[in-house]
């Protein structure tokens, strides 16, 4: 059968697969499916061998697409697996563990926040009224004449006052390098 001018359309890869499938579903059928077919003939009666085949194709169909599920399940729950464990992972965080250090340099700074933040869980109350405080405390921060004058002195002084003082830096002694001489 020629279509559009004498041209023969070839069949695909998959086309042909999909055949080779199809007549191997037709001769090895699924012994759950002649066991359901049988069942069923048994209770019908006398029914023809074309209503036989028609129950055995169903029931075959139907098994397939049972298949099918299965595997789909299968393979989600695999990746909802393993998105968990990616998901766990970030949530540890790397970056957290290279902050570790700086707890030395500041051990009374991370012992009051952690104390504070661990023990403490808001509830929505509690954040709208921290929230209604706050906006109180800006307004009347940015309408105080100092603040108007001068915000960055303003600040500045207000740190000064609230937090402690810094802790002493060591002595570092810079040494010349040995490559640098002066000249006489």
């Amino acid at each position: 059968m020629c279509l559009f001018g004498g041209q023969v359309k070839k069949k695909t890869a998959r086309q042909k697969i999909r055949e080779k499938n199809l007549k191997k579903e037709t001769r090895d059928e699924d012994p759950m499916v002649q066991d359901a077919a049988s069942e069923w003939s048994s209770e019908a009666g006398g029914t023809s061998a074309s209503e036989r085949a028609s129950v055995k194709r169903k029931m075959a169909k139907q098994i397939r697409f049972l298949n099918k599920l299965e595997e789909t399940q299968r393979v989600l729950s695999a990746q909802k697996k393993n998105f968990k464990k990616k998901r766990k992972s970030q949530k540890t965080g790397r970056a957290l563990n290279d902050l570790s250090s700086l707890s030395e340099f500041l051990p009374s700074i991370t012992a009051s926040t952690t104390t504070t933040t661990s023990s403490k869980v808001l509830r929505s109350k509690a954040k709208q009224t921290i929230v209604t405080n706050e906006t109180k405390q800006l307004a009347a921060v940015l309408s105080h004449p100092q603040f108007k004058a001068n915000p960055f002195a303003a600040i500045q002084q207000h740190l000064t006052t609230t937090l402690p003082p810094p802790l002493p830096v060591p002595n570092v002694k810079v040494t010349a390098k040995a490559g640098s001489k002066k000249k006489k």
